[in-house]
């Protein structure tokens, strides 16, 4: 599902049914580091928690140059809760553009 797709969807009830991670606006911060933001969605229809998103980056071979993992927060999110994430990179010069996310997860049976 593309970022476009975003806009148009109006409740959960629309998006899939799973953990949804998008990357959002990548840039440089004020130290000139590149940086990745973005955002989990749980949707899986149960509580999650131990999220962590992973990134890979890609050369123009598309052969993968690069991966880091992150937290986001919270890394526990109950059914339609939403974390935030930001991947800031000492060992990356230039802007974060060929990259690929995912998320792993556990479901939080902590109640069950």
């Amino acid at each position: 599902m593309g970022i476009e797709q975003f806009p148009e969807i109006e409740t959960f009830q629309k998006l899939p049914r799973k953990v949804i991670v998008k990357g959002g606006s990548a840039g440089f911060d004020s130290k000139g580091k590149s940086q990745l933001r973005g955002i989990v969605i749980n949707n899986a229809g149960h509580p999650i928690r131990n999220a962590k998103v992973s990134l890979v980056i890609f050369d123009e071979h598309e052969i993968p140059i690069l991966n880091k993992s992150t937290l986001p927060d919270p890394e526990a999110l109950p059914q339609g809760g939403i974390a935030s994430f930001t991947f800031t990179l000492d060992d990356y010069e230039q802007e974060i553009k060929n990259y690929y996310l995912y998320v792993n997860w556990k479901y939080d049976d902590s109640n069950w």
